[in-house]
């Protein structure tokens, strides 16, 4: 079976670390331009179909220099340097000439160790008991229906005691989670602003890190069941937004987290 995920973001390899993509019609905003989430997800597969990748994603950190709009984007993917264990890349995306956004990306082979610390998974409603998203917003675009998500916490729209959300989050179709998946899961957050005003103001993300804590074993482990997607934000004001988001599987493990800042109006 062919996940609508896979099939969006499959790149083409050329040659020199060169790759190219349609940009997709399913993962848009209502602007014209790509979800940011697909457009980090595309610059994390680059590195990982470079033929000198030799490690997992374990970051990413992009700006958003501009809008990817219909047609061809491509990628060009650079080694910046290689340890024993940990690679570092830079990743640039461009159409019709110009760059759109900028990539750093780390892989690296981890080692389990005799320190096993994490932050402790909040306690909500069940997915079950949470309100499926679709009710909530039926103009939302159509890159939101490929997700199932279901609101435990925060209703958009609406003036909240913060800007905190609980979401249950998973792909629609059935796709076990991995980590170019993370990528753009980390990313369907609603801005913040949705959760502090009954007005629509809209915004855009700027840059976003993402870091993803995850073993093989704890991907495999999530599959493709229902995951908790915490998000937070420390600041709505002077135009300025930040986010920041924790995503666990369903056992309790934090796959990764990530924080983004983005401009509104």
């Amino acid at each position: 079976m062919t996940y609508i995920f896979d099939r969006e973001t499959a790149l083409v390899a050329l040659e020199d670390g060169l790759f190219t993509v349609q940009a997709s019609d399913v993962y848009r905003n209502p602007t014209g331009m790509a979800f940011g989430g697909w457009v980090a997800a595309i610059a994390g597969r680059a590195v990982q179909m470079h033929p000198e990748c030799r490690g997992p994603l374990v970051s990413q950190q992009i700006v958003y220099m501009t809008g990817v709009g219909p047609g061809e984007v491509k990628l060009s993917v650079k080694l910046l340097r290689a340890g024993s264990s940990t690679q570092f890349w830079r990743v640039e995306l461009s159409q019709n000439g110009s760059l759109t956004n900028a990539a750093d990306i780390v892989t690296s082979t981890r080692r389990p160790t005799d320190i096993d610390y994490q932050v402790e998974m909040p306690a909500t409603k069940s997915p079950e008991e949470s309100i499926s998203l679709p009710s909530v917003n039926p103009m939302a675009p159509e890159w939101v229906t490929h997700y199932d998500q279901r609101i435990a916490k925060g209703m958009p729209f609406a003036v909240n005691d913060s800007p905190e959300a609980i979401v249950w989050i998973k792909e629609a179709d059935g796709r076990p989670v991995d980590r170019v998946g993370l990528l753009s899961i980390l990313d369907t957050p609603m801005p913040r602003t949705f959760f502090v005003t009954e007005q629509f103001r809209p915004g855009s993300t700027v840059s976003m890190a993402t870091y993803i804590y995850a073993s093989e074993e704890d991907l495999a482990a999530a599959g493709s069941e229902f995951m908790l997607l915490r998000v937070t934000g420390a600041t709505v004001r002077n135009s300025a937004t930040d986010g920041r988001v924790e995503i666990w599987s369903q056992n309790g493990t934090l796959l990764a987290t990530s924080s983004q800042i983005g401009f509104f109006r």
